[in-house]
C-alpha cells in the first residue's frame, strides 16, 4: 500500500475531497451547507468503479450524535481529563 493520497476541490456551494485509500478503493467526501456525504468506490482515482456504499449526516444530526447519542465505543477520550 502506497498510502493515502487526496485531492480537494471547492466551489461556492460545496467542498469535495477524493481519497485514494491505496488498496483499490476510492472515497469521496462532499461537504455542503447542510452536512457531509461519504461515498466509497472500488476503483482508481479518476476512474470511479463500482459504488460500494454511501453514508451521510446533516450537521445537526452529527452534533446530536457526538453530543450524547453516539455509542460509547465510538467516543474519543477527553484530552482535558488526566
Amino acid at each position: 500500500m502506497a498510502g493515502i493520497i487526496y485531492t480537494e476541490t471547492r466551489s461556492a456551494t460545496d467542498s469535495r475531497t477524493e481519497i485514494d485509500i491505496g488498496d483499490g478503493r476510492l472515497m469521496t467526501i462532499t461537504i455542503t451547507h447542510e452536512g457531509i456525504i461519504m461515498d466509497v468506490f472500488a476503483g482508481m482515482p479518476g476512474l470511479k468503479g463500482d459504488h460500494l456504499g454511501t453514508a451521510g449526516m446533516m450537521f445537526d444530526e452529527w452534533a446530536d450524535w457526538v453530543g450524547g447519542l453516539m455509542p460509547r465505543a465510538y467516543q474519543m477520550p477527553d484530552p482535558t481529563v488526566a
